[in-house]
């Protein structure tokens, strides 16, 4: 304002709606304003809204005779947190700008989030001539909360149902093993005993993936099944000689790329505790990492070298394996480890197991 100004903000709203022409900028301003806006005059018993605009007037449902001269409580409800309107007028106390969100009520009874920016008008002198109000409709913000709410508590409640179908299937795969392991104890057949410890790998193995998230859309860690799977087939051999060293890096997987990785490190880990040192102590190394935009998983050991092993059994494992790589778009190669042993090395495309 210039000065000399004599601030009648509500005169100028006012009679600029009766001036011929453009009349003035600024009230010609609030009256078009797409934002709800007020004026109230703290000079005034109760200090009562003076002028509203017509976006005021459509966002509450009001005429404007009947919110003119009226304190603007009369907008709360029930449901208002009062501590908001309290803050609200602590400020309004102190001749002080505040921000606040308040429900609101229409002059129908339907509420709306109110965003209220309210302003204090000061003359050149700091007298306090009006509080200068805006508020915007921001229920759709609310609403979009309140959706991520109940999103939310239903993949909560999707989450616990699959823990405790996730602690059902863990325990009855390890009903299984059990009993497999029982019945490979009772059996003197050697072939019937290496298919049943075969079988009893990949159930655990299967077991590992029910000890970790099981959230649907959680991603596992590629680095928490490997040691859970390994540190598992390498104590069930009951061997003391044997040394298990992981280097792993966290590599976050999908669900539904765990159960395939499982089975192949399972059938990877297995075949050098069963065929790397049958007579003798020895090493298995397991090595996880991220190259680019492939995920690396090596197992090694220094048992006794190429060939493979071949028969029956060992041939049904490298087929399992096969299709389980070919299903993530992997590759494995075989190839010797320069101090004696054998090394494994597969190799998946990132997008294809990561998240």
């Amino acid at each position: 304002m210039e000065p000399g100004d004599d601030w009648q903000l509500t005169e100028r709203v006012r009679a600029s709606a009766h001036r011929s022409g453009k009349g003035d900028p600024f009230a010609a301003a609030v009256r078009a304003t797409r934002m709800a806006m007020i004026i109230t005059d703290p000079r005034r018993p109760d200090n009562p809204i003076v002028f509203a605009n017509d976006a005021f007037l459509a966002l509450t449902g009001y005429t404007r005779l009947e919110v003119t001269g009226r304190n603007c409580r009369f907008l709360q409800g029930p449901e208002t947190d009062m501590h908001e309107v309290a803050r609200v007028r602590a400020a309004i106390a102190a001749e002080r700008d505040v921000h606040a969100e308040l429900l609101n009520y229409r002059k129908d009874g339907t509420t709306f989030h109110n965003a209220l920016f309210l302003s204090a008008v000061h003359d050149e002198d700091g007298t306090l001539l009006f509080f200068f109000a805006s508020q915007l409709d921001v229920s759709d913000r609310y609403a979009l909360r309140d959706e991520r709410d109940r999103t939310q508590a239903a993949l909560d409640a999707n989450a616990l149902l699959l823990r405790e179908v996730g602690h059902r299937a863990r325990n009855d795969l390890q009903m299984i093993s059990a009993m497999l392991v029982h019945q490979s104890g009772d059996s003197t057949d050697p072939a019937v005993r290496a298919a049943l410890e075969i079988a009893i790998g990949r159930i655990d193995a299967l077991a590992a993936l029910y000890r970790m998230p099981q959230g649907e859309h959680e991603a596992r860690d590629l680095a928490e099944l490997t040691r859970e799977v390994a540190g598992t087939l390498v104590e069930a051999t009951g061997r003391d000689d044997v040394a298990l060293t992981l280097d792993l890096a966290p590599v976050p997987i999908r669900a539904d790329a765990a159960g395939p990785l499982a089975l192949i490190l399972s059938e990877s880990v297995s075949n050098a505790l069963r065929h790397a040192f049958p007579d003798r102590p020895g090493r298995v190394a397991v090595h996880l990492a991220r190259d680019g935009a492939a995920v690396v998983l090596g197992v090694a050991d220094d048992g006794v070298g190429l060939p493979e092993p071949s028969g029956e059994h060992g041939s049904a494992g490298r087929g399992l394996v096969d299709v389980l790589v070919r299903q993530l778009d992997g590759a494995r190669s075989v190839e010797p480890e320069p101090t004696g042993g054998t090394r494994i090395v597969f190799r998946f495309p990132a997008e294809r197991i990561g998240v």
